[in-house]
């Protein structure tokens, strides 16, 4: 009789298991960091997928909707909309990402979106040549983003910390208008700043992709977990079309409508070129959650604990989902692209 009864609760727990993974939702929303400029476009692998209709083809002939918001609030704004119940999907930094996590948001990691080149930009006439220079300054930095944890790293790379800068707390597009008002010294931003640069306004101190060493902008794509659990089925196609996407993009032939899709978000097009020029789209849109990708979070969970900005522990192992990715890899026969990093 008790192994009947155990039976019986195992069968239950299946079929209410399978009764409540439906097979597709009404719609699934999808929510990605905006350049600050108030556009309904963004940039990395999210802005690839939606532009070429990658995750409306995974689900045509059915009546999913899908929708796309960029957020000028970039990391904070995307958690708050993940946990009010907004966003299903969601392409954001690592530091937000680790923060709401810290935070107990229900998020689970299902694709790497990439990385992008952290700018540091001063106003004409500062004298401030590097990170070192600083000392003292009035600097514009969106807090809370993973340009933030950027910025604290390479202050603390080289021998500062955030108590030696006066930090200013602004958004993307307000930190270009800060720097040309002169109510700040410097910013550190994406390749945005470099509009202030070509109209003589400031001066570039500081590119990531110039050492390799350096904490680059970067982070993942989330699903919640009611999501995930819900819609096991359209989970796997949308990180499918990520895939798709990501694949496009790591095609030369494709690299300068991809260019042009980004410039859609706001930022002049000739600097999101120079941004990217000599560098590989393959390599820096690899999707894989692998050990190298696991590890950089590593890296910023252990800082961002020092730092205090977070006090919770993180479960890695229940937070990041690869198994996603990598079955959309093997069905797409996409294996020896992105070889597996250690």
């Amino acid at each position: 009789m008790k192994i009947k009864s155990v039976l019986l609760t195992l069968l239950l727990a299946f079929f209410t298991h399978q009764a409540a993974a439906e097979p597709l939702p009404k719609a699934i929303r999808f929510g990605g960091f905006g350049q600050g400029f108030g556009q309904p476009y963004g940039q990395a692998v999210l802005a690839i997928a939606q532009d070429k209709g990658f995750i409306a083809d995974a689900f045509k002939g059915t009546p999913v909707k899908i929708t796309f918001e960029y957020f000028t609030g970039v990391g904070p704004a995307i958690n708050e909309a993940i946990a009010s119940g907004q966003l299903d999907f969601a392409q954001y930094g690592a530091l937000p990402n680790v923060i709401g996590k810290a935070n107990r948001l229900p998020t689970r990691i299902v694709a790497n979106y990439g990385s992008q080149t952290v700018f540091g930009v001063a106003r004409k006439g500062s004298a401030i040549r590097s990170f070192k220079d600083l000392k003292g300054r009035r600097v514009g930095i969106s807090k809370g983003t993973v340009l933030h944890w950027a910025f604290l790293k390479t202050l603390t790379d080289n021998g500062l910390s955030e108590a030696d800068v006066r930090v200013v707390d602004l958004k993307g597009a307000d930190q270009i208008a800060a720097l040309a008002a002169g109510s700040i010294d410097a910013a550190v931003y994406t390749h945005a700043l470099l509009k202030l640069r070509d109209e003589n306004i400031a001066d570039v101190f500081y590119a990531s992709k110039n050492d390799p060493a350096a904490a680059t902008a970067f982070g993942a794509i989330t699903v919640t977990q009611q999501f995930e659990q819900q819609y096991p089925e359209a989970t796997q196609k949308v990180v499918a079309a990520l895939v798709r996407a990501a694949h496009w993009l790591s095609n030369d032939g494709n690299r300068e409508e991809a260019l042009r899709i980004w410039a859609k978000s706001g930022v002049p097009y000739e600097l999101i070129k120079e941004d990217f020029e000599g560098s590989s789209l393959r390599e820096l849109f690899n999707p894989r959650v692998d050990p190298y990708f696991v590890n950089r979070y590593r890296d910023v969970i252990a800082f961002t604990k020092a730092q205090k900005l977070i006090r919770n522990d993180i479960d890695l192992d229940q937070w990041f989902a690869p198994q996603y990715v990598e079955r959309a890899i093997k069905e797409q026969g996409l294996d020896a692209l992105w070889p597996l990093r250690q």
